[in-house]
């Protein structure tokens, strides 16, 4: 037998695991197991919400051999070795109460070409960066080890996976089970990410869980600002000028003001007001950081940021190893204030007192932008369990004229996705059952010294259940079954532990659990997915009365009915989701089967697309 089928992990009915956590597992056991699908699966987790654990759960009772984890960089590898080893007392397997002993833990090794066959064959979890699968290389671990080696490969950060190295290394590994986990789920050049999302866990779930911190965005606004062409410092001209006159593209009038001096300096400006704000009002080493547009524009930001008094690390992948890790060391040590880094801690880098992003560059896409945001919505919890609101909300400075706020509706919409799932899950009374120019030159901005900023408020946190509740309510359980049963500690713990029973016999020796678990599935998906995200993406308000008033989106034939049964948008899609799922299944929920669980599922997505494409048409139509 395989290691991963045969070890006793405590994962389904672990309540020291985090909601997404226990749900993609149950996803990707289902798609492996369940259905033996051979398509790659796609699990989309935020970050903060335990995606280095997802990995390292996934394997058990699904892997029937070695399992391979492939990382896109060293920071993000170092994380993952970081939470996943097993000789450190903290890891995540003991820290999550997956297992209880020692000795019921993985082998893991990080592939290095120095590693004898004996220590690669010893390992049921192999650990590397991509760059160690090149087949150019003779070091390679493609050429160390047979096809079948492995049975199972997890892929983080699974957008970077449709590049070559990665493709091939899927390849060469034809006969393993194959799971991506990404926390942004899009690619800059628009790629779709090969593979079926089996489970999708959103940014606005995870705010409305509390998993994540809040988020302001501040936005500087000069009243005025002037520029110079050429380095003719004898004539300025304004924005309205330089865009009337069609004398400069955006991309000229946003590079000129990532680089100038003075634009610099209202951010760092405004950047450490929030940071001596934060100071003063936590005990925590709240810290700044910023992205640069390159090495040495980080080290002008560097300058200003030390003339205000200030120390800060540059972080940049130019660094050799060993000054990296001197960097990143300074920061965890709390040495520093402020992180500026340079195209490098863009994903994977996690510390939890990056509470303030200070933007200096433009960005063009979504992705860099979603990954540079993610460093700093990483929670707080203090050790005694408690946090305060000011811990838990980040601040996100930009300059209005980097045009970036196209990128920030991104965010908006998750917010109101966000608002959407707190409203369903508090309203009792609904039933929900580019390419830029090559002009490479920039302009000396100047900014007037009247300015006003703007807020916009992202996540408002909530209070995340905290590990001592649960380690609390863990022990009294265990206490009471010591007196119930005249037991000593251990005995009652592997009591405990045996009423967490693992998926693959859940459905046969408690199918009341997995019928329950079905019905929380299919309730999940309509009110934390589906109907928050049709408000999101088409503009509506639950409260609202759109649709109702609209009469085009129901079919009359059938559920013109509702029309006359209720007043918002939200009971209407709710109250079609519910009718739907009952006319196709022919029988009252409450009576259904776990087959037929399953097919309502599918069910209410397929509802879901046809009015997305009944929406679409109606716009289009009034257009």
């Amino acid at each position: 037998m395989s290691y991963f089928l045969d070890a006793p992990a405590n994962i389904v009915g672990n309540s020291f695991l985090r909601e997404p956590q226990e749900d993609a597992y149950r996803a990707i056991y289902d798609h492996i197991v369940n259905k033996k699908s051979e398509e790659h699966a796609l699990v989309t987790l935020p970050t903060g919400t335990g995606k280095t654990g997802l990995m390292g759960i996934a394997p058990f009772k699904i892997s029937e051999g070695r399992v391979l984890i492939i990382t896109p960089q060293t920071v993000i590898r170092d994380s993952v070795l970081g939470s996943l080893d097993p000789t450190h007392p903290k890891n995540f397997w003991m820290f999550s109460r997956v297992f209880d002993e020692v000795h019921h833990l993985p082998t893991l090794i990080e592939y290095e070409k120095t590693l004898t066959d004996e220590i690669i064959h010893q390992a049921d979890i192999v650990v590397l960066n991509v760059h160690k699968l090149q087949e150019r290389l003779d070091s390679s671990l493609i050429k160390r080890v047979n096809p079948d080696f492995f049975d199972m490969i997890i892929i983080d950060e699974a957008h970077h996976a449709e590049a070559k190295t990665w493709k091939r290394a899927i390849e060469y590994f034809e006969g393993s089970k194959v799971l991506k986990v990404t926390g942004t789920p899009f690619r800059s050049d628009g790629r779709a990410i090969e593979g079926k999302e089996i489970y999708k866990y959103s940014l606005a779930q995870a705010m409305a869980k509390g998993y994540v911190k809040s988020l302001e965005k501040i936005d500087h606004i000069p009243d005025q600002m002037f520029f110079t062409l050429d380095n003719d410092s004898s004539k300025t001209y304004t924005l309205d000028e330089l865009r009337e006159g069609h004398i400069r593209e955006e991309n000229w009038i946003q590079r000129s003001v990532a680089l100038s001096r003075e634009s610099n300096e209202k951010i760092v400006d405004l950047s450490l007001k929030h940071l001596k704000e934060k100071k003063e009002l936590t005990n925590n080493p709240h810290k700044i950081i910023a992205v640069a547009c390159s090495i040495n524009h980080a080290e002008g930001i560097q300058k200003i940021y030390k003339e205000k008094g200030f120390e800060s690390s540059i972080v940049h992948s130019k660094l050799e190893k060993f000054e990296q890790e001197k960097e990143l060391k300074k920061i965890n040590d709390d040495k520093v204030d402020v992180v500026i880094n340079v195209a490098m801690l863009g994903e994977g880098y996690d510390h939890k007192f990056l509470s303030i992003a200070a933007i200096f560059r433009p960005f063009k896409t979504l992705l860099p932008y979603a990954q540079f945001i993610g460093r700093t919505l990483r929670a707080i919890e203090s050790e005694d369990g408690t946090f305060t609101e000011e811990d838990n909300t980040a601040v996100l400075i930009h300059h209005k004229e980097l045009g970036l706020e196209p990128l920030w509706e991104y965010y908006k919409k998750e917010k109101v996705k966000r608002d959407a799932i707190k409203k369903i899950k508090e309203d009792t009374n609904l039933e929900l059952g580019g390419s830029g120019t090559k002009d490479l030159t920039k302009g000396e901005a100047n900014e007037s010294e009247d300015f006003r900023i703007e807020k916009d408020t992202f996540v408002e946190t909530e209070l995340i259940r905290k590990r001592k509740e649960k380690l609390e309510e863990e022990n009294k359980k265990i206490r009471e079954l010591q007196d119930l049963l005249g037991i000593d500690e251990s005995k009652a713990k592997d009591f405990i532990r045996q009423s967490k029973k693992s998926t693959d016999t859940e459905r046969l020796l408690r199918p009341d659990k997995f019928y329950f678990q079905r019905r929380k599935d299919l309730d999940t998906l309509i009110r934390e997915e589906l109907i928050p995200e049709l408000v999101a993406d088409y503009n509506l308000d639950l409260d609202g009365d759109e649709l109702v008033k609209g009469r085009y989106i129901l079919p009359r034939k059938s559920y013109g009915w509702i029309y006359g049964t209720v007043k918002t948008n939200g009971a209407l899609l709710g109250t079609y989701f519910n009718a739907y799922l009952k006319n196709e299944l022919k029988v009252q929920r409450d009576q259904w089967t776990l087959d037929q669980y399953e097919e309502a599922i599918e069910l209410a997505k397929s509802l879901d697309k046809y009015i997305r494409e009944i929406v679409d048409k109606n716009e289009e139509e009034n257009k």
